[in-house]
């Protein structure tokens, strides 16, 4: 399993949103957040950029496909567009049910 976190401009939503429902998205958290990146290196007088933080826990065989769907709706070529991380995860739990492992993800993975 994999957690993939995503730090993007807001006005990138809703393409990334079309473009991972074409792939049948497990599902995904969004929040705001506010960050500058490594050329904004004067402490003093730093403009927090608004951004969306995008978590998405998925199968390891759905990640790539989930991080090329990211790429492609948040790339402009500019500076600012953000970044994608990619996490492992040791353990999920769906509380509803109980199910553990990947079977709390539901389908689409082993």
């Amino acid at each position: 399993m994999k957690m993939i976190l995503a730090i993007i401009p807001p006005e990138h939503l809703n393409k990334l949103l079309d473009d991972l429902d074409e792939h049948l998205l497990p599902g995904l958290t969004i929040s705001e957040a506010r960050g500058f990146g490594h050329h904004d290196r004067d402490f003093t007088d730093v403009e927090m950029s608004p951004r969306l933080r995008v978590e998405i826990a998925c199968h390891d065989e759905e990640a790539e496909t989930i991080i090329n769907a990211i790429y492609k709706s948040a790339h402009t070529g500019q500076r600012g567009n953000g970044k994608i991380f990619v996490l492992p995860v040791a353990d999920a739990l769906r509380i509803k049910t109980g199910e553990r492992g990947a079977a709390a993800l539901g389908s689409g993975g082993t």
